[in-house]
């Protein structure tokens, strides 16, 4: 090949990073020699406009197990410095392509988002998220209603699910029959997406009353939509889906029993050694929450901290890099060895309430936490994946990407 392939000039800008690889299209272009341009677009994190690589044959050269990229094929202004990149394909040199996307639970840069309840919500949408290399998590909105008709919860998962099956009519009529989603639950597990089931939501029934019930409703979940055996035919997604784990979004301003709740989940889990199965609480950002205690947040991997909605501690507000670090402080107070990950929570859309950040000003905002975490930072939490999808600005970036930006 005659293009240039010196390490010392490869991508090692963190301001710099693709957005999406393309590395088939890069193959496409290479080896069946095609004429057409392909433009990569990339992210500056030091400025709101993308910058593009225009592509051809000629500025590609392909090693073993690299694509390389000539500096020379970049068309962007000037005030940009882009080095020549690389696409590693495969991490032992095979020359084939590595698997899309691992999920590190313990990064600071991930991602998650609530999927089902917003007016974006489409049929398919859950797939279309879990394809974009800017979501790491999803949470599937709501177990809305604890102890329904015939003692089994009520659930409303969006426009993906039909009605209740003939089974669930029966015993558990506040249960829906999904098997669309349970297509696209497993499209995301296998693309290396964890999907939670989220229990609670604004208006939602979730009190317990002893902590006997709250141990019952537990394996209730677990049998519903976990590894349990008991219930097949009332499984919402079928017998061959497995969510990989539980939400806790309890708004309903009592905590009652959901210490108790949170451990017999977590003695759920491990009855299931095959996959690592997590679980999140959503607390609002004021001091001490209402409804989900600090015992529960202690065993959660994840707490994504509502700031919206809450005029004291919102995202746009002045009190919330001293909110981000009183919850900081606090976890890690409360936690022991076992920290779980501070997620920042905001909402994806002006409509989502107050707080609202626009996109091209969220790293800003949550770079005023960097002096404030302590070692804990998760990434952010976005209500909700849909309308963050489709919240396009001017420069054509949705709201997915910057939330992705802000926290690399």
């Amino acid at each position: 090949m005659a293009i240039p392939q010196t390490p010392a000039t490869l991508l090692h800008d963190p301001q710099l990073r693709f957005r999406a690889p393309l590395l088939l299209d890069l193959l496409a272009i290479q080896f069946l020699g095609r004429t057409a341009k392909l433009c990569v677009p990339f992210l500056t994190f030091s400025h709101t406009e993308p910058c593009f690589t225009t592509l051809t044959s000629t500025s590609i050269s392909i090693s073993t197990s690299t694509v390389y990229i000539n500096s020379s094929a970049v068309a962007t202004p000037s005030a940009y410095i882009v080095p020549t990149v690389y696409i590693t394909t495969s991490p032992n040199g095979s020359g084939r392509l590595p698997s899309p996307y691992t999920f590190l639970p313990g990064a600071q840069d991930n991602v998650a988002v609530y999927y089902g309840q917003s007016p974006d919500t489409k049929s398919g949408g859950l797939s279309t998220l879990c394809a974009s290399p800017n979501v790491d998590i999803v949470i599937l909105a709501f177990v809305n209603k604890f102890f329904h008709a015939g003692g089994y919860p009520a659930v409303n998962f969006g426009p993906a699910c039909g009605p209740p099956n003939a089974a669930q009519e029966v015993k558990a009529p506040g249960l829906q029959n999904c098997p669309q989603l349970a297509t696209e639950i497993k499209s995301c597990q296998k693309a290396g997406k964890p999907v939670l089931v989220s229990l609670g939501g604004w208006g939602a029934s979730t009190s317990f009353s002893s902590d006997a019930q709250a141990t019952a409703f537990a394996a209730t979940l677990w049998n519903l939509f976990g590894a349990g055996h008991q219930t097949p035919h009332l499984r919402p997604f079928g017998t061959d889906v497995k969510i990989d784990g539980f939400d806790i979004d309890n708004e309903n301003h009592s905590t009652d029993y959901y210490d108790t709740f949170a451990t017999a989940l977590r003695a759920q889990f491990a009855k299931d050694k095959s996959k690592k199965y997590y679980l999140s609480a959503a607390p609002q950002c004021p001091i001490p929450d209402a409804s989900i205690p600090i015992g529960l947040m202690a065993q959660a991997d994840f707490v994504w901290v509502q700031f919206y909605n809450n005029p004291s501690c919102n995202l746009n507000s002045t009190g919330f890099a001293s909110s981000f670090e009183q919850w900081s402080k606090l976890l890690n107070d409360s936690s022991g060895e076992k920290q779980p990950r501070l997620y920042v929570g905001s909402g994806a859309f002006e409509a989502a309430g107050s707080g609202y950040v626009p996109g091209s000003e969220l790293r800003g905002t949550v770079g005023r936490t960097d002096s404030h975490v302590v070692g804990s930072m998760g990434g952010i939490m976005l209500w909700d994946g849909s309308a963050a999808l489709k919240n396009v600005d001017v420069h054509g970036r949705n709201y997915l990407e910057y939330a992705k930006a802000a926290v690399l």
